[in-house]
């Protein structure tokens, strides 16, 4: 019996190098699709809506949290820098930023 090829509409919607300065703190977001990358430069700092706490610094990879409230800080002074892939079907936000309070 043979196994049935699945195909998806998943394809990789976009890649960027996204930049954060020394001391910054990002708004509060989540991303409805995946998304993976490499820390190229610097350290960042990424914490969940239930204080969970991931410190990222330069080469590690990234698989971000799927609908989860977080945000990320650059708490050094050097330049964090990021290259993302972000997978999803066409439409699709890449990010939800969370409405202030």
């Amino acid at each position: 019996m043979e196994t049935p090829c699945l195909i998806t509409p998943w394809v990789l919607r976009k890649s960027r190098k996204v930049i954060i300065p020394p001391k910054e703190v990002l708004k509060i977001h989540k991303r409805p699709l995946i998304n993976m990358g490499v820390m190229l430069k610097g350290e960042l700092t990424v914490i969940t809506e239930n204080n969970d706490t991931l410190n990222l610094k330069t080469g590690d990879p990234i698989i971000e949290v799927v609908n989860t409230w977080h945000y990320g800080k650059n708490e050094s002074n050097e330049v964090a820098e990021i290259i993302v892939f972000y997978v999803g079907t066409k439409g699709e936000a890449l990010s939800i930023v969370k409405e202030e309070d």
